[in-house]
């Protein structure tokens, strides 16, 4: 077919473009190296907080998509999975490579692994930071988990605050925590957003300059990180480390790659496949365009509440893509 009819950068309607690989690249990288900068807490079996409540404990969930008894909650959503993080004390992690993630619950204070057949047999998701049973246990069981939660929250801008909820005291559990479709923990974890958080949006403004003679352009795309907590300290903070990466050097995935190798690490479920591969073995088999941070901005310092602080930091990204 004649050049002058194809599209120029597109060959396949089907595949990931530029756009969704910038702000999916983004997003893989920071939730990643954050984790390597000590972004998590560890909850250990019946630990206890400062208010006398059981961080491990779980909440019996109001889930409508299952059956009474059946879908138990944590406290914080976002829980790691990933092992061999380069900080100390490391997440609480299965060794396990062929079932990552969080090994199993407790219930009644019986330990039961995630491979576990019969009454007991669940699965984890760790996105949501629920626990779901094959079949529904007594509502009245004592179910508690030792895992580790993502403390800053990495997320799409198109899902705040549209589709979620804010919620703030979120830290700790408190006693309405256990009480079943009662207050704003009645709200799925899916409908959730837990402070503090980033939430990364792809702005509409692109340029372009030509690469070299027969093709390629330097592509310049702006994204907006919306650095969202419930106090000024921690907005600065998060300020701070989004924008302390100007002229950093990141390499996005090639998600039609990863797409089509079928190598995602969480499954439907949120589930950890075995042998899942983290962002920096995803990178290795699946490596994309490389892109740098440049011209950045802060901007728009707010209190949108007495408990809600906002900061947005505005990044230029350049990257070279020879495919137009």
């Amino acid at each position: 077919m004649p050049d002058y009819l194809k599209l120029k950068g597109i060959t396949d309607i089907k595949e990931s473009t530029l756009n969704n690989e910038i702000q999916d690249g983004i997003i893989e990288y920071f939730d990643w190296a954050l984790l390597g900068v000590g972004n998590y807490y560890n909850v250990t079996y019946a630990e206890q907080s400062p208010y006398d409540q059981d961080y491990s404990k779980l909440r019996l969930s109001s889930d409508p998509n299952y059956s009474d008894g059946q879908v138990w909650e944590g406290f914080r959503s976002n829980w790691v999975w990933q092992s061999g993080v380069d900080y100390s004390p490391a997440p609480l992690v299965s060794s396990d490579n062929t079932n990552p993630g969080v090994s199993g619950i407790y219930v009644d204070g019986v330990f039961h692994a995630n491979d576990s057949t019969g009454t007991y047999a669940h699965h984890i998701d760790h996105y949501n930071g629920k626990v779901i049973f094959d079949s529904a246990i007594p509502t009245g069981s004592v179910v508690q988990a030792e895992f580790s939660y993502k403390w800053i929250n990495v997320v799409y801008a198109n899902d705040v605050p549209w589709l979620r909820e804010v919620q703030t005291d979120s830290m700790e559990p408190t006693s309405s925590f256990y009480e079943k479709d009662k207050g704003d923990w009645n709200i799925p974890p899916e409908a959730r957003l837990q402070l503090p958080a980033v939430a990364v949006e792809i702005v509409p403004m692109r340029s372009f300059k030509g690469f070299r003679l027969g093709g390629g352009q330097w592509v310049y795309t702006d994204v907006i990180f919306h650095c969202i907590a419930e106090d000024e300290m921690t907005r600065n903070k998060l300020v701070d480390i989004i924008s302390l990466q100007s002229n950093k050097t990141i390499f996005l995935l090639n998600s039609n790659s990863v797409s089509a190798s079928g190598d995602y690490p969480l499954d439907y479920r949120g589930v950890p496949v075995s042998g899942a591969l983290r962002y920096p073995d995803l990178l290795v088999k699946h490596v994309g365009l490389r892109l740098r941070f440049t011209d950045t901005i802060v901007e728009n310092m707010t209190s949108v509440a007495s408990d809600i602080y906002g900061g947005i930091v505005r990044f230029k990204t350049e990257l070279i893509n020879l495919k137009i």
